[in-house]
């Protein structure tokens, strides 16, 4: 346990420094367009080339954008990005959506490493979520929408977020070799404090940088502020060497240690079951819970642009990477119910423990060819493992009553190997650009022999191939405007989870339902078409798409068998379920996306954007639970010298698209402020305002998936908040 040593260090430190002279960083305006088309992305096709120049949809959050925001957290960071949004809030269980497609179907990488995969019944990641990662070191953040399996292999069904993190050069300027920032905020939402500090500095052909972060707070309340306490710390430490060999090639070495700590009162997973027997005699006289995330990861990359007669550019990385989640829940019944021959203080605990092991090399490179032809090509390989382990235990007297472990899952080995080519070609004196694109996957789940339930029978390894094909097309119809047409294949390996998973419950005491494996799931595939426009026109700047996405082989719940059984007498004894995953039949979402930028003056602006999405099961034609409704924002910006502005209104069309039997969700209107200054050359302070008319309402992301009659109380968004930060560079 190392957590107290960020704060101390960056407490220490900040001291130290707060009268350091220096230059600050002016945030952008987070809304300019035309800025944004100029931002440089890797995701569009595994090299750097500007927005505006990459076939395909990518929103793209910025430094600056994460510091005007004031992000704290990792599910405020797509808050103003069309067709992104992310479920779940601080502390709990996180899962990003592209395009109303979540889970592990979008592929998630940070410096060119495969991130954790999620954990949770049906795959919703509702139990560990992803994303485990401290805001405060990320230079850029890209999600390239759409099916992408011909550059990234596995898992890039739906599209790709990828998380490019500081450098020493980011602070750094020609020829210093000291430089760095303090950074201390508070959010009322989550009544959250952190402080952090990042030092860059050089030696030679040695740069080094270094950041320290330490938050401490409590979890988002709901509208009522009803919610069960629980606090949240977390810590950080990020380490970043570049060793420049000469002036076109370098190494770089990156490790990371992230950690959060929840702590609440309530242990709903060991205690759901008895909640409704107080009548019974069965009274929770005390429960706790405690949450600990962590994950590590090392990497080490070799950059050269040097040249030679095989490529142009290229970049070789090794990496390993371990993420862990531990719940231990406790509670006490005070059990008095001599019709059941029970009379006793009981003592429970559960303890689950969620892990997954990475080590991955990714290479790809670059070669023109000659003016026309420019190829890309790589090859990737990779391991993870995954286990989940659940023990419970339980004493009654001092005595031990119950003590039983159980894998929910196998240990898994999935393997993964993949080589790709690309090649862009351009055509009328550059006015045309075309990118095809192919790749080979090769991939294994190895379930390790072991056993099911039956103590006879093995779990099957599943061993396959699949090719992806991508092809895009940028037309420039001006200096300024461009045509885009995009087609991606994406596929994604059978969660191992879903397929090895063998779980027995009884839910009630006239219920019990179990989960079956599955032997032969086959990969599920996307077929992903957009057409898109983009560009300025004087003062005006537009970003606008149309998609439609098919998934096949999509993994559902199905049940297998329903057995009522009877008492002797013949009176109802208990229901008796059985579930297995399976693929099954399309689904097919589509939709439209549109960004717009006015320019009325050089210090203000008027922006909005939108997003359409419309998704149905094939077969049974019911709406999918993961679209979203006509959603967006309208907003006013100001840019002055020492202050920036903007005035933001979010806005929800009711959600009326949605299973028989689900609840529809009201539309709403939420008016945000961003407000940043600059105190001096080096220290900026950053506000940000929340639901400023303190509405209440509720985010359809969040509600997908309950009944009519549900309580959703505990599902509306927090009423007025405001976070500040300040900020100083030297």
């Amino acid at each position: 346990m190392f957590k107290p040593t960020p704060k101390v260090l960056a407490c220490v430190i900040s001291t130290a420094l707060f009268t350091s002279p220096g230059y600050a960083e002016i945030p952008d305006d987070t809304q300019d367009i035309a800025q944004d088309l100029e931002v440089i992305v890797i995701s569009g096709s595994r090299t750097e080339k500007a927005l505006k120049d990459v076939a395909g949809s990518i929103s793209v959050v910025t430094a600056q954008d994460i510091e005007k925001q004031v992000v704290t957290d990792m599910n405020q960071l797509f808050k103003y990005a069309p067709g992104v949004e992310v479920t779940g809030s601080a502390g709990g269980a996180q899962n990003i959506l592209v395009r109303g497609m979540g889970s592990d179907r979008v592929l998630m990488i940070k410096d060119g490493m495969r991130m954790n995969e999620g954990y949770g019944a049906d795959g919703l990641n509702d139990i560990v979520g992803r994303g485990f990662i401290e805001t405060d070191t990320l230079k850029q953040v890209e999600v390239a929408k759409g099916a992408a399996s011909s550059l990234y292999g596995s898992d890039a069904l739906g599209g790709i977020i990828v998380f490019t993190t500081k450098d020493a050069s980011d602070y750094l300027g020609q020829g210093e070799t000291f430089a760095g920032s303090v950074k201390t905020g508070y959010d009322n939402s989550t009544e959250q404090e952190n402080i952090s500090t990042t030092l860059a500095f050089a030696h030679g052909d040695f740069e080094h940088l270094l950041n320290l972060n330490y938050r401490d707070g409590k979890e988002q309340q709901n509208y009522d502020e009803s919610e069960q306490p629980f606090s949240i710390q977390s810590d950080n430490i990020f380490y970043k060497a570049r060793y420049n060999i000469n002036d076109q090639d370098y190494l770089t070495f990156t490790t990371e240690h992230w950690q959060q700590e929840s702590k609440g009162d309530s242990a709903d997973g060991l205690l759901a079951y008895f909640r409704g027997l107080g009548q019974y005699g069965y009274q929770i006289v005390d429960e706790n819970i405690n949450n600990d995330k962590t994950t590590e990861s090392y990497q080490l990359n070799y950059h050269s642009e040097s040249g030679t007669s095989f490529y142009d550019l290229l970049n070789v990385s090794l990496y390993k990477n371990k993420t862990i989640q531990r719940d231990q829940e406790y509670g006490q019944l005070d059990i008095n119910a001599p019709m059941f021959g029970t009379v006793e203080i009981r003592d429970m605990w559960k303890t689950s423990r969620y892990q997954q092991d990475t080590v991955g090399f990714r290479s790809n490179a670059s070669l023109e060819v000659n003016p026309t032809h420019t190829l890309g090509y790589g090859l990737d390989i990779e391991k993870t493992q995954s286990s989940r382990l659940v023990h419970e235990y339980r004493e009654v007297a001092g005595e031990s009553t119950r003590d039983l472990t159980d894998e929910k899952f196998p240990k898994t080995d999935t393997s993964r190997t993949g080589i790709f080519i690309n090649d862009e070609i351009t055509l009328l004196d550059g006015q045309l650009t075309l990118t095809p694109g192919l790749r080979f996957d090769r991939y294994s789940m190895d379930p390790n022999g072991a056993l099911k339930a039956d103590g006879i029978s093995r779990f099957s390894k599943i061993d396959e191939n699949h090719t992806s094909f991508n092809f895009g097309a940028l037309y420039r119809l001006s200096d300024d405007i461009s045509l885009f047409a995009q087609y991606g294949q994406g596929f994604k390996v059978p969660a191992y989870d879903l397929a090895y998973i063998e779980h027995y419950n009884q839910a009630s005491s006239n219920y019990i339902y179990e989960v079956i494996p599955s032997d032969d799931l086959s990969p599920e595939e996307s077929d992903s078409y957009e057409l898109g426009l983009r560009g300025t026109l004087g003062d005006f700047a537009f970003n606008t798409a149309i998609f439609y996405t098919k998934y096949d082989q999509f993994l559902a719940t199905t049940l297998t068998d329903s057995e009522s059984v009877m008492n002797n007498d013949g009176s109802f004894a208990y229901q008796h379920d059985t579930f297995q995953y399976q693929n099954i039949d399309a689904v097919t979402i589509k939709g439209i996306e549109a960004a717009l930028n006015y320019d009325l003056s050089n210090e203000i602006n008027v922006f909005f954007n939108a997003s359409y999405q419309h998704g149905k099961d094939d077969e049974t034609d019911e709406y999918i639970e993961t679209i979203s409704p006509l959603s967006g924002i309208a907003g006013l910006g100001y840019m002055g010298d020492k202050l920036n502005a903007e005035l933001i209104l979010n806005w929800a069309n009711k959600m009326t698209k949605v299973p028989e039997g689900k609840s529809e969700i009201a539309g709403y209107g939420s008016l945000d402020l961003l407000m940043s200054y600059q105190l001096t050359d080096e220290i900026v302070v950053n506000l940000s305002a929340t639901n400023l008319t303190d509405k209440e309402y509720i985010r359809y992301v969040n509600a997908n998936g309950h009944s009519e009659g549900d309580s959703k109380k505990h599902l509306t968004e927090a009423g007025r908040a405001f976070a500040v930060s300040a900020k100083m560079t030297f």
